[in-house]
């Protein structure tokens, strides 16, 4: 008969379960976790990607693309060129349009993120929740990084849906009921995001001093850091694949090497508590194995 040790053994070696990451923007997914989802496809670890929009308002310098109808196609095809880059071949897009920074006239477009009543998005994501069954799931805290109106809006929306996911009365004709084990934020810490800004060609160059003091997570909050240094080469080059977004004044332009290495070598994220979270259990999450294996301080 076996013993209560040799099943806890065999618990906690047991593959870690799906990784689901809910994002706003094509690229969102590879400045944050880039080098954890190579790991995730390089243990063989499914990994589904969802993508509000295809960013169809950022902004290239290049006026023959800068349009929505042809910088979404754009984006969406460097999406998934960067996705190959780290082995993941599930991207699933939502369909609304990029909301664009706050206060400009695209947060007015009523097919925009930021237009759509939560439930919507929440229904939305219930569903591939309920498909995917992930056992961790990634999403954007209440900074949005840099406050950017569509972060803020999915990141309110893929919480309350793996909560609604979880409910057997939440939309019982779609999909039985699904318990997250493990739900993070993407965190950035907030002064590496300073830095940045600092810059004279930075991307948050415009940010005003009060937007400043809110970017980011400072670093004593981050509760979970994942050392990516195996797959620096790999994260830079799904980075890279973004190219409208990373030319000049790009978040890596310009950065000095040892914070570029910083970029490159660690991703941050902050754990989430679930009501139904059990300390005691064996755990799938991926992320919480990974920061286990190789523990490094933020940076």
């Amino acid at each position: 008969m076996r013993d209560a040790d040799a099943d806890r053994n065999d618990a906690a070696e047991a593959p870690a379960g799906p990784l689901l990451l809910v994002f706003a923007h094509p690229d969102d997914e590879a400045f944050g976790c880039a080098g954890t989802m190579a790991e995730a496809t390089a243990r063989g670890v499914p990994v589904t990607l969802i993508t509000a929009t295809r960013g169809e308002a950022g902004k290239t310098g290049d006026p023959r693309i800068d349009t929505p109808e042809i910088l979404g196609s754009v984006r969406e095809q460097e999406l998934r060129a960067s996705m190959r880059e780290v082995g993941v071949t599930d991207v699933r897009l939502l369909d609304y349009r990029d909301s664009g920074m706050d206060g400009t006239p695209e947060n007015a477009d009523p097919r925009c993120l930021m237009q759509a009543p939560e439930a919507d998005v929440v229904v939305k994501l219930v569903v591939h929740l309920r498909a995917v069954r992930p056992a961790t799931v990634v999403t954007f805290g209440p900074d949005g990084i840099y406050g950017h109106p569509d972060h803020l809006t999915i990141g309110r929306a893929a919480t309350a849906a793996v909560h609604a996911a979880a409910d057997p009365g939440y939309l019982p004709a779609v999909g039985d009921p699904w318990r997250v084990t493990a739900f993070y934020h993407a965190a950035t810490p907030r002064e590496r995001l300073q830095a940045m800004a600092a810059r004279p060609d930075s991307p948050l160059r415009d940010l005003t001093p009060d937007q400043l003091t809110r970017v980011g997570t400072p670093r004593a909050e981050i509760t979970t850091v994942v050392d990516i240094g195996a797959r620096r080469d790999v994260k830079e080059r799904a980075i890279i694949a973004h190219h409208t977004q990373v030319g000049e004044g790009g978040p890596l332009a310009g950065m000095p090497s040892e914070q570029r290495e910083a970029w490159l070598s660690r991703e941050h994220f902050v754990r989430v508590e679930l009501p139904w979270h059990d300390p005691t259990a064996p755990t799938a999450d991926l992320i919480a194995r990974l920061a286990a294996e190789r523990p490094v301080a933020p940076a």
